[in-house]
């Protein structure tokens, strides 16, 4: 548009230049038409003037002024001066300009005349003349704007539309996987639950649970190949029992060349030079020889090939009583993430020092997380040595439950955060970077650390809390914090769910209550309620509204949350707070949700729940629990 204006502007001046001359030409050239028009007169009227044939100058005059709109008076004159003809029209308005011829006749001047001409021809060539210069200026313009908008376009612009669909394409793939994974966790949790019934119906008899443990073995060495992190078993003698499938790709080797041998058989684990460590000094070795869980943080591992690459590993052992039977070393190749933060630390000392922050507390994070699976893994195989397949299948589906949301917001922020990081390091190594880029740059990385930050701690929260219900206790947690503010970070963690819908989450909230609660617990309970309404209240392109309310009432703390969804049967409501109970199990339900809420409610915050629905007329639930829960801190 500026291209355009400053264009616009000198074709203007142009063309105002060209109009000038254009009216000083045809105003010069009517002046000189009228001249001549006048001395031709002249000439026609000597030889009438020497007879005195007043009568045929004075039809000529009158008829040369009938033909020639252009003429506003036309007159004769004597030599006395008397007006012997005249001609004249009323004026136009437009302007006007006098010649005047004289008559003479052996030097004698016989008569003179005088001619007063409109310039409206002339004007009206003027005035379209200003028109078809204008037009042709304001086309010209628009035609150059056009080339130029399109030439930017396809240099500049069809890149980037090329690397937002390519973006768009991977999201979709992402979204495609991720359902996978869904159902196959979904798939995995009917297997269990089917083979739990079988277990204790057929429990007396000897063979069939043999057969029953062998099928669930097979299964368990299934999720375990199909995990996304290498994962390899030894027994008490350092030797491989079994490998994953991603273990067997991060490390190139075929599972027949692996089983059977040494762990120091061959080129497994090594220092950051290559150089390979020796039995005395391994540190996965300390873990089945000292039978102790051994958390390698950042080491190296090697491939089939000599390749050496960066690897987080921990090593646990498996134990029965008092007996060591073996050793699961659970590995990540973290190459990506190290190379990324290698990039991250070309950029100036400024970043260099907040990533490092950033990073920091994200690996503690993580290593909480993963200390806590590791944990669950361990629970998970005693389990399964027992025989108590019933309680495995209610963690797996209550951990696959609430801590899908957390970890996926995570993943999606760490994604969008590697995008950014590229962006910036491609404009740092190109030297197009600006102050306006690292500074935006800067910000994203805040957000998306914070954002990132809080959905694991949230994640290991929600592990925490997951326990902390199983076995029935409360207590841990508890802290002062503003309502509001942190159901607003509640919600921002929800976003990247909530964005692909065009529902309505409002929140009412007085901005000065403050609670010394449990934040954990207001986070799953809001969490579950937003979820459940996403997933069972709507059908296909619905549009909603969900509202929070939480104010004070008397003594107690009232907390509301509605949807304007389809709403429950009355029996539905009955067997709401139910486990297992789900109105909406081919979407994924398990029915653990509001099963975990109302433990929250009644045994964490010594409260009661109800659940108004009616089919058509959306759901609601009512929590109320006291404002000062005995042996606590005054919530406001």
């Amino acid at each position: 548009m500026a291209f355009m204006a400053v264009l616009f502007f000198f074709m203007a001046l142009g063309d105002i230049i060209v109009a000038h001359h254009q009216r000083n030409f045809l105003f010069s050239r009517a002046e000189n038409q009228a001249r001549r028009d006048l001395q031709l007169m002249a000439a026609n009227f000597l030889e009438p003037r020497l007879k005195d044939d007043h009568e045929g100058i004075k039809g000529f005059i009158l008829r040369w002024g009938e033909e020639h709109p252009e003429v506003m008076r036309l007159a004769a004159t004597g030599s006395d001066g008397r007006d012997l003809v005249t001609f004249s029209r009323p004026k136009d308005g437009a302007r006007a300009f006098l010649v005047e011829e004289k008559v003479i006749s052996q030097g004698k001047q016989l008569m003179t005349l005088r001619m007063e001409s409109s310039s409206a021809e002339v004007d009206g060539l003027l005035h379209k003349l200003h028109w078809q210069l204008g037009l042709a200026s304001f086309l010209l313009t628009a035609i150059a704007g056009i080339v130029l908008w399109f030439t930017l376009r396809r240099i500049a612009l069809a890149p980037l539309e090329k690397e937002i669909n390519l973006r768009l394409e991977t999201e979709r793939k992402l979204a495609a996987a991720r359902h996978q994974l869904e159902e196959r966790v979904r798939e995995r949790t009917a297997e269990l639950e089917d083979a739990n019934f079988l277990l204790q119906k057929e429990g007396a008899e000897r063979h069939v649970a043999e057969e029953q443990f062998a099928r669930l073995h097979r299964e368990y060495e299934l999720i375990l190949k199909s995990a996304g992190e290498g994962i390899y078993g030894l027994d008490t003698e350092g030797r491989i029992t079994f490998v994953n499938l991603a273990g067997l790709q991060i490390l190139g080797y075929d599972e027949k060349e692996l089983i059977g041998l040494h762990l120091h058989d061959f080129h497994h684990h090594v220092r950051w030079d290559g150089e390979p460590y020796g039995r005395e000094d391994c540190p996965v070795c300390a873990a089945y020889g000292e039978g102790r869980k051994y958390r390698g943080g950042e080491s190296y591992f090697g491939r089939k090939d000599g390749t050496v690459f960066p690897v987080e590993f921990v090593g646990t052992s498996l134990v029965e009583g008092d007996k060591i039977l073996g050793t699961v070393v659970v590995f990540e190749d973290i190459t990506l993430r190290k190379r990324t933060e290698h990039d991250l630390l070309e950029l100036t000392d400024t970043l260099e020092r907040r990533v490092m922050e950033r990073t920091a507390r994200l690996d503690a994070a993580n290593l909480e997380l993963r200390e806590t699976l590791g944990q669950l893994e361990q629970t998970q195989a005693q389990l399964v040595q027992s025989g108590k397949m019933a309680a495995l299948g209610d963690l797996v589906a209550g951990v696959a439950h609430e801590i899908n949301t957390p970890v996926g917001v995570g993943v999606t922020a760490a994604s969008h955060l590697e995008n950014k990081t590229r962006e910036i390091v491609a404009l740092h190594g190109e030297g197009r970077m600006k102050r306006a880029d690292l500074d935006r740059y800067l910000v994203l990385c805040q957000e998306a650390a914070n954002l990132i930050f809080s959905n694991l701690n949230r994640a290991a929260e929600l592990i925490r809390s997951f326990k902390q219900v199983a076995v029935d206790q409360s207590g841990e947690g508890r802290r002062t914090f503003r309502v509001k503010e942190y159901l607003a970070e509640v919600c921002l963690s929800l976003r990247p769910v909530l964005k692909n819908t065009d529902h309505r989450l409002e929140i009412s909230c007085p901005e000065d209550l403050e609670l010394n609660s449990y934040p954990g617990a207001f986070s799953q309970i809001v969490t579950n309620f937003i979820t459940n309404s996403l997933t069972h209240a709507y059908d296909g392109d619905e549009v909603g509204s969900l509202l929070v309310e939480i104010g004070l009432q008397g003594g107690n703390v009232r907390f509301r949350y509605s949807d304007d969804g389809k709403g429950m049967t009355g029996e539905q409501v009955s067997h709401a707070f139910d486990p297992f109970f789900t109105t909406n199990r081919e979407k994924g339900g398990s029915g653990l949700g509001l099963h975990i809420v109302y433990n929250l409610v009644t045994q964490k915050l010594l409260g009661t729940i109800t659940c108004e629905s009616a089919p058509g007329k959306g759901t609601s639930f009512v929590l109320v629990f006291p404002a000062v829960i005995p042996g606590g801190v005054s919530h406001g």
